[in-house]
Protein backbone atom coordinates (compact mmCIF):
# COMPACT_ATOMS: atom_id res chain seq x y z
CA UNK A 1 0.00 0.00 0.00
CA UNK A 2 1.22 3.48 -0.90
CA UNK A 3 -0.25 6.59 0.73
CA UNK A 4 -0.52 10.22 -0.36
CA UNK A 5 -1.58 13.28 1.59
CA UNK A 6 -3.77 15.55 -0.55
CA UNK A 7 -4.81 19.18 -0.11
CA UNK A 8 -7.05 21.28 -2.35
CA UNK A 9 -7.84 24.95 -2.06
CA UNK A 10 -6.89 28.54 -2.81
CA UNK A 11 -4.33 30.57 -0.88
CA UNK A 12 -5.09 34.21 -1.68
CA UNK A 13 -6.71 36.63 0.74
CA UNK A 14 -10.49 36.30 0.70
CA UNK A 15 -10.50 33.59 -1.97
CA UNK A 16 -13.24 30.94 -1.81
CA UNK A 17 -12.00 27.56 -0.56
CA UNK A 18 -9.07 29.17 1.28
CA UNK A 19 -6.68 26.61 2.82
CA UNK A 20 -4.38 27.72 5.62
CA UNK A 21 -2.53 24.41 5.34
CA UNK A 22 -1.75 25.09 1.69
CA UNK A 23 -0.52 28.64 2.28
CA UNK A 24 1.56 27.59 5.28
CA UNK A 25 3.17 24.71 3.38
CA UNK A 26 3.80 26.44 0.05
CA UNK A 27 4.09 30.17 0.78
CA UNK A 28 2.33 30.65 -2.56
CA UNK A 29 -0.65 33.01 -2.98
CA UNK A 30 -3.13 31.85 -5.62
CA UNK A 31 -6.77 32.98 -6.08
CA UNK A 32 -7.85 29.72 -7.74
CA UNK A 33 -7.81 26.30 -6.05
CA UNK A 34 -5.00 23.84 -6.75
CA UNK A 35 -3.85 20.45 -5.47
CA UNK A 36 -0.90 19.63 -3.24
CA UNK A 37 0.17 15.99 -3.02
CA UNK A 38 2.72 14.62 -0.54
CA UNK A 39 4.15 11.18 -1.21
CA UNK A 40 6.77 10.11 1.30
CA UNK A 41 9.07 13.11 1.67
CA UNK A 42 8.17 14.54 -1.73
CA UNK A 43 5.81 17.50 -2.18
CA UNK A 44 4.15 18.09 -5.56
CA UNK A 45 1.92 20.97 -6.67
CA UNK A 46 -0.53 20.39 -9.50
CA UNK A 47 -1.21 23.76 -11.09
CA UNK A 48 -2.99 25.30 -14.06
CA UNK A 49 -1.13 27.18 -16.82
CA UNK A 50 -2.28 30.44 -15.19
CA UNK A 51 -0.21 29.85 -12.07
CA UNK A 52 2.63 27.45 -12.89
CA UNK A 53 5.17 30.08 -13.98
CA UNK A 54 4.71 32.19 -10.86
CA UNK A 55 4.65 29.11 -8.62
CA UNK A 56 8.06 28.02 -9.90
CA UNK A 57 9.44 31.33 -8.63
CA UNK A 58 7.49 31.68 -5.38
CA UNK A 59 6.27 28.32 -4.04
CA UNK A 60 8.05 26.16 -1.50
CA UNK A 61 7.72 22.71 -3.12
CA UNK A 62 10.02 20.02 -4.45
CA UNK A 63 8.16 19.56 -7.72
CA UNK A 64 5.68 21.69 -9.66
CA UNK A 65 3.62 19.93 -12.30
CA UNK A 66 1.27 21.20 -15.00
CA UNK A 67 -2.07 19.66 -14.00
CA UNK A 68 -3.40 19.85 -17.58
CA UNK A 69 -1.05 16.97 -18.49
CA UNK A 70 -3.35 14.66 -16.52
CA UNK A 71 -6.66 16.11 -17.70
CA UNK A 72 -8.53 15.14 -20.82
CA UNK A 73 -11.01 17.48 -22.47
CA UNK A 74 -14.30 17.60 -20.56
CA UNK A 75 -12.99 15.73 -17.49
CA UNK A 76 -13.39 16.84 -13.88
CA UNK A 77 -10.43 17.75 -11.71
CA UNK A 78 -11.07 14.56 -9.72
CA UNK A 79 -10.49 12.46 -12.83
CA UNK A 80 -7.24 14.29 -13.50
CA UNK A 81 -6.10 13.90 -9.90
CA UNK A 82 -7.01 10.20 -9.92
CA UNK A 83 -4.96 9.67 -13.08
CA UNK A 84 -1.99 11.39 -11.43
CA UNK A 85 -2.31 9.34 -8.22
CA UNK A 86 -2.61 6.09 -10.15
CA UNK A 87 0.57 6.95 -12.05
CA UNK A 88 2.28 7.23 -8.64
CA UNK A 89 0.80 3.81 -7.65
CA UNK A 90 -1.15 5.40 -4.77
CA UNK A 91 -3.77 3.21 -3.03
CA UNK A 92 -4.63 5.34 0.04
CA UNK A 93 -5.30 9.06 0.40
CA UNK A 94 -5.25 11.18 3.58
CA UNK A 95 -7.27 14.43 3.58
CA UNK A 96 -8.06 17.02 6.30
CA UNK A 97 -11.51 17.79 7.69
CA UNK A 98 -12.03 20.83 5.46
CA UNK A 99 -11.32 18.87 2.27
CA UNK A 100 -14.38 19.11 -0.04
CA UNK A 101 -16.79 16.26 0.53
CA UNK A 102 -17.63 15.91 -3.16
CA UNK A 103 -14.00 15.45 -4.20
CA UNK A 104 -13.34 13.04 -1.29
CA UNK A 105 -16.41 10.99 -2.17
CA UNK A 106 -15.35 10.61 -5.80
CA UNK A 107 -11.78 9.77 -4.81
CA UNK A 108 -13.21 7.20 -2.38
CA UNK A 109 -14.57 5.22 -5.30
CA UNK A 110 -10.98 4.51 -6.37
CA UNK A 111 -8.77 4.95 -3.28
CA UNK A 112 -9.10 4.28 0.44
CA UNK A 113 -9.73 7.66 2.11
CA UNK A 114 -8.42 8.42 5.61
CA UNK A 115 -9.15 11.28 8.02
CA UNK A 116 -6.14 13.57 8.44
CA UNK A 117 -7.68 15.65 11.25
CA UNK A 118 -8.18 19.40 11.35
CA UNK A 119 -4.79 20.01 9.75
CA UNK A 120 -2.34 17.82 7.85
CA UNK A 121 0.40 19.86 9.52
CA UNK A 122 -0.18 19.92 13.29
CA UNK A 123 3.27 21.49 13.65
CA UNK A 124 1.64 24.70 12.37
CA UNK A 125 0.51 25.30 15.95
CA UNK A 126 4.14 25.88 17.01
CA UNK A 127 5.05 29.24 15.53
CA UNK A 128 8.48 30.16 14.20
CA UNK A 129 10.23 33.39 15.21
CA UNK A 130 9.29 34.88 11.84
CA UNK A 131 5.63 34.01 12.34
CA UNK A 132 5.63 35.55 15.82
CA UNK A 133 7.07 38.75 14.33
CA UNK A 134 4.24 38.86 11.77
CA UNK A 135 1.55 38.24 14.41
CA UNK A 136 3.11 40.89 16.65
CA UNK A 137 3.03 43.44 13.82
CA UNK A 138 -0.64 42.65 13.24
CA UNK A 139 -1.32 43.00 16.96
CA UNK A 140 0.27 46.45 16.99
CA UNK A 141 -2.14 47.49 14.24
CA UNK A 142 -5.00 46.38 16.53
CA UNK A 143 -3.63 48.50 19.33
CA UNK A 144 -3.23 51.56 17.09
CA UNK A 145 -6.82 51.19 15.88
CA UNK A 146 -8.13 50.71 19.43
CA UNK A 147 -6.19 53.76 20.61
CA UNK A 148 -7.73 55.86 17.81
CA UNK A 149 -11.24 54.73 18.78
CA UNK A 150 -10.60 55.40 22.48
CA UNK A 151 -9.20 58.87 21.75
CA UNK A 152 -12.27 59.70 19.67
CA UNK A 153 -14.62 58.57 22.45
CA UNK A 154 -12.64 60.45 25.08
CA UNK A 155 -13.20 63.70 23.16
CA UNK A 156 -16.96 63.12 22.86
CA UNK A 157 -19.59 64.47 25.25
CA UNK A 158 -22.54 62.90 27.04
CA UNK A 159 -26.08 64.26 26.92
CA UNK A 160 -28.51 62.05 28.78
CA UNK A 161 -27.93 58.48 27.56
CA UNK A 162 -26.47 59.51 24.21
CA UNK A 163 -22.86 60.26 23.24
CA UNK A 164 -22.13 63.15 20.88
CA UNK A 165 -19.32 64.22 18.58
CA UNK A 166 -20.29 67.87 18.38
CA UNK A 167 -23.91 67.73 17.25
CA UNK A 168 -23.58 64.24 15.78
CA UNK A 169 -24.84 61.20 17.70
CA UNK A 170 -21.99 58.69 18.00
CA UNK A 171 -22.84 55.22 16.70
CA UNK A 172 -21.14 51.85 16.50
CA UNK A 173 -20.81 52.41 12.75
CA UNK A 174 -18.82 55.65 13.25
CA UNK A 175 -16.37 54.01 15.65
CA UNK A 176 -16.04 50.93 13.44
CA UNK A 177 -15.11 53.16 10.50
CA UNK A 178 -12.37 54.82 12.57
CA UNK A 179 -10.94 51.42 13.52
CA UNK A 180 -11.14 49.96 10.02
CA UNK A 181 -9.55 53.05 8.43
CA UNK A 182 -6.53 52.85 10.75
CA UNK A 183 -6.08 49.18 9.94
CA UNK A 184 -6.31 49.76 6.19
CA UNK A 185 -3.71 52.53 6.28
CA UNK A 186 -1.33 50.13 8.03
CA UNK A 187 -1.83 47.36 5.48
CA UNK A 188 -4.41 45.26 7.33
CA UNK A 189 -7.92 44.27 6.35
CA UNK A 190 -10.64 44.55 8.98
CA UNK A 191 -12.97 41.55 8.99
CA UNK A 192 -16.21 42.08 10.87
CA UNK A 193 -14.92 44.50 13.52
CA UNK A 194 -17.17 44.38 16.58
CA UNK A 195 -18.25 47.62 18.25
CA UNK A 196 -21.16 46.41 20.38
CA UNK A 197 -22.74 48.53 23.09
CA UNK A 198 -25.43 47.95 25.70
CA UNK A 199 -27.70 45.00 24.84
CA UNK A 200 -25.65 44.24 21.70
CA UNK A 201 -22.62 43.58 23.94
CA UNK A 202 -24.51 40.67 25.53
CA UNK A 203 -24.17 38.75 22.22
CA UNK A 204 -20.47 37.83 21.77
CA UNK A 205 -20.51 37.93 17.95
CA UNK A 206 -22.92 40.83 17.41
CA UNK A 207 -21.07 43.50 15.38
CA UNK A 208 -23.15 46.24 17.00
CA UNK A 209 -25.17 49.03 15.42
CA UNK A 210 -26.86 52.28 16.29
CA UNK A 211 -26.14 54.84 19.02
CA UNK A 212 -23.52 54.32 21.70
CA UNK A 213 -25.14 54.36 25.14
CA UNK A 214 -23.44 56.35 27.89
CA UNK A 215 -22.12 54.45 30.92
CA UNK A 216 -22.78 51.07 29.23
CA UNK A 217 -20.08 48.58 28.11
CA UNK A 218 -18.70 49.06 24.59
CA UNK A 219 -17.05 45.84 23.43
CA UNK A 220 -14.45 46.42 20.69
CA UNK A 221 -13.19 43.17 19.18
CA UNK A 222 -10.69 43.74 16.36
CA UNK A 223 -9.27 40.89 14.26
CA UNK A 224 -7.43 42.11 11.15
CA UNK A 225 -5.43 40.12 8.62
CA UNK A 226 -2.25 41.32 6.92
CA UNK A 227 -2.72 42.06 3.22
CA UNK A 228 0.92 41.12 2.67
CA UNK A 229 1.39 37.95 4.74
CA UNK A 230 -2.11 36.68 5.69
CA UNK A 231 -1.20 36.55 9.40
CA UNK A 232 -3.93 37.59 11.81
CA UNK A 233 -4.21 39.38 15.12
CA UNK A 234 -7.05 39.39 17.65
CA UNK A 235 -7.73 41.81 20.49
CA UNK A 236 -10.75 42.88 22.54
CA UNK A 237 -11.15 45.75 24.94
CA UNK A 238 -14.31 46.90 26.72
CA UNK A 239 -14.76 50.64 27.31
CA UNK A 240 -17.33 52.84 29.04
CA UNK A 241 -18.12 56.39 28.00
CA UNK A 242 -18.87 57.82 31.41
CA UNK A 243 -18.65 56.18 34.82
CA UNK A 244 -20.46 52.80 34.85
CA UNK A 245 -22.55 51.40 37.68
CA UNK A 246 -20.91 49.58 40.56
CA UNK A 247 -22.20 46.23 39.25
CA UNK A 248 -20.70 46.84 35.80
CA UNK A 249 -17.40 47.83 37.39
CA UNK A 250 -17.45 44.63 39.44
CA UNK A 251 -18.26 42.60 36.34
CA UNK A 252 -15.33 44.17 34.45
CA UNK A 253 -12.92 43.43 37.29
CA UNK A 254 -14.16 39.83 37.46
CA UNK A 255 -13.41 39.30 33.75
CA UNK A 256 -9.97 40.84 34.20
CA UNK A 257 -9.35 38.58 37.20
CA UNK A 258 -10.40 35.52 35.19
CA UNK A 259 -7.94 36.46 32.47
CA UNK A 260 -5.15 36.94 35.01
CA UNK A 261 -5.99 33.52 36.48
CA UNK A 262 -5.62 31.94 33.04
CA UNK A 263 -2.39 33.78 32.23
CA UNK A 264 -0.84 32.60 35.51
CA UNK A 265 -1.59 28.95 34.63
CA UNK A 266 -0.50 28.91 31.00
CA UNK A 267 2.77 27.19 30.13
CA UNK A 268 3.96 24.31 27.98
CA UNK A 269 2.56 20.95 29.12
CA UNK A 270 -0.61 22.37 30.71
CA UNK A 271 -4.04 21.23 29.54
CA UNK A 272 -5.86 24.12 27.85
CA UNK A 273 -9.13 22.70 29.11
CA UNK A 274 -7.93 22.99 32.71
CA UNK A 275 -7.05 26.66 32.13
CA UNK A 276 -10.52 27.30 30.71
CA UNK A 277 -12.19 25.62 33.68
CA UNK A 278 -10.11 27.64 36.16
CA UNK A 279 -11.22 30.90 34.50
CA UNK A 280 -14.86 29.74 34.56
CA UNK A 281 -14.61 28.81 38.25
CA UNK A 282 -13.10 32.21 39.05
CA UNK A 283 -16.03 33.99 37.38
CA UNK A 284 -18.59 31.81 39.16
CA UNK A 285 -16.92 32.40 42.54
CA UNK A 286 -16.99 36.16 41.83
CA UNK A 287 -20.80 35.96 41.56
CA UNK A 288 -21.17 35.58 37.79
CA UNK A 289 -22.54 32.09 37.07
CA UNK A 290 -22.90 30.43 33.67
CA UNK A 291 -26.34 28.88 33.14
CA UNK A 292 -29.33 28.54 30.82
CA UNK A 293 -31.90 31.32 31.17
CA UNK A 294 -34.91 31.74 28.90
CA UNK A 295 -33.64 29.01 26.60
CA UNK A 296 -30.26 30.72 26.08
CA UNK A 297 -26.90 30.36 27.76
CA UNK A 298 -25.59 33.31 29.76
CA UNK A 299 -22.40 34.02 31.66
CA UNK A 300 -19.07 32.72 30.33
CA UNK A 301 -20.44 31.02 27.22
CA UNK A 302 -17.38 30.51 25.00
CA UNK A 303 -13.90 29.07 25.26
CA UNK A 304 -11.08 30.93 26.94
CA UNK A 305 -8.97 31.07 23.81
CA UNK A 306 -7.69 29.69 20.53
CA UNK A 307 -4.60 29.66 18.37
CA UNK A 308 -3.86 32.49 15.92
CA UNK A 309 -1.71 32.44 12.78
CA UNK A 310 -2.43 32.15 9.06
CA UNK A 311 -6.01 31.40 10.15
CA UNK A 312 -7.84 33.46 12.75
CA UNK A 313 -8.86 30.27 14.59
CA UNK A 314 -6.18 27.60 14.84
CA UNK A 315 -4.99 24.96 17.26
CA UNK A 316 -4.71 24.82 20.19
CA UNK A 317 -8.09 25.46 21.80
CA UNK A 318 -8.61 26.49 25.40
CA UNK A 319 -12.13 25.22 25.97
CA UNK A 320 -14.21 22.41 27.36
CA UNK A 321 -12.07 19.70 25.74
CA UNK A 322 -8.53 18.58 26.50
CA UNK A 323 -5.57 19.94 24.52
CA UNK A 324 -2.01 20.10 25.83
CA UNK A 325 -0.32 23.44 25.25
CA UNK A 326 3.15 23.57 23.67
CA UNK A 327 5.97 26.10 23.61
CA UNK A 328 5.62 28.23 20.50
CA UNK A 329 1.81 28.19 20.47
CA UNK A 330 0.36 31.66 19.92
CA UNK A 331 -3.05 31.90 21.59
CA UNK A 332 -5.76 34.32 22.61
CA UNK A 333 -6.84 34.60 26.25
CA UNK A 334 -10.34 36.07 26.16
CA UNK A 335 -12.75 35.52 29.05
CA UNK A 336 -16.10 37.26 28.81
CA UNK A 337 -19.45 37.59 30.55
CA UNK A 338 -22.80 38.06 28.81
CA UNK A 339 -26.23 38.66 30.35
CA UNK A 340 -29.30 39.73 28.39
CA UNK A 341 -31.35 40.70 31.45
CA UNK A 342 -30.27 42.11 34.81
CA UNK A 343 -30.61 40.15 38.03
CA UNK A 344 -29.57 40.85 41.57
CA UNK A 345 -25.91 41.90 41.47
CA UNK A 346 -25.61 41.03 37.77
CA UNK A 347 -26.11 43.83 35.24
CA UNK A 348 -27.33 43.38 31.66
CA UNK A 349 -24.71 43.61 28.93
CA UNK A 350 -21.41 42.02 28.03
CA UNK A 351 -17.73 42.45 28.84
CA UNK A 352 -14.76 40.77 27.16
CA UNK A 353 -11.01 41.31 27.48
CA UNK A 354 -8.68 39.60 25.01
CA UNK A 355 -4.91 39.43 24.66
CA UNK A 356 -2.59 37.35 22.48
CA UNK A 357 0.35 35.50 24.03
CA UNK A 358 3.20 33.18 23.07
CA UNK A 359 3.48 30.05 25.22
CA UNK A 360 6.90 29.25 26.67
CA UNK A 361 8.27 26.40 28.77
CA UNK A 362 7.88 28.46 31.94
CA UNK A 363 4.76 30.53 31.21
CA UNK A 364 3.60 32.84 28.46
CA UNK A 365 4.75 36.15 27.01
CA UNK A 366 1.98 38.63 26.21
CA UNK A 367 2.22 40.10 22.73
CA UNK A 368 -0.62 42.55 23.46
CA UNK A 369 0.53 45.71 25.21
CA UNK A 370 -2.63 47.83 25.28
CA UNK A 371 -3.84 48.81 28.78
CA UNK A 372 -6.75 46.86 30.25
CA UNK A 373 -7.11 47.88 33.90
CA UNK A 374 -10.42 49.43 34.84
CA UNK A 375 -9.39 53.09 35.04
CA UNK A 376 -8.38 53.44 31.34
CA UNK A 377 -11.57 51.59 30.38
CA UNK A 378 -13.78 54.40 31.72
CA UNK A 379 -13.30 57.22 29.20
Amino acid sequence: MKTAKVLWGATDLGAPHFSGDLLWRTGFRAPDPFFLVEIGGKTILLLSPLEIGRAKKEARAYEIVLFDKFLKRGESVVQGLSRFLKAQKITEVIVPHQFPHGIARMLGEIFAIHDGGHSLYPERARKSKKEIIEITAAQRSCEDATAAAAAFLRACTIKGRRVYDGSRVVTSEIIRRIIDDVLWKRGYLATGTIVACGPHAADPHCMGSGPIIARQPIVMDIFPVSLATHYWADMTRTFFKGEPSGDLARMYKAVLGAQETGIAMIRAGVDGGAVHRAAAEYLASAGFPTRIAGGRAEGFIHGLGHGVGIDIHEAPRLGAGHQILEAGNVITIEPGLYYRKPRKGIPAGGIRIEDVAVITESGCDLITQFPKDFKPAAL
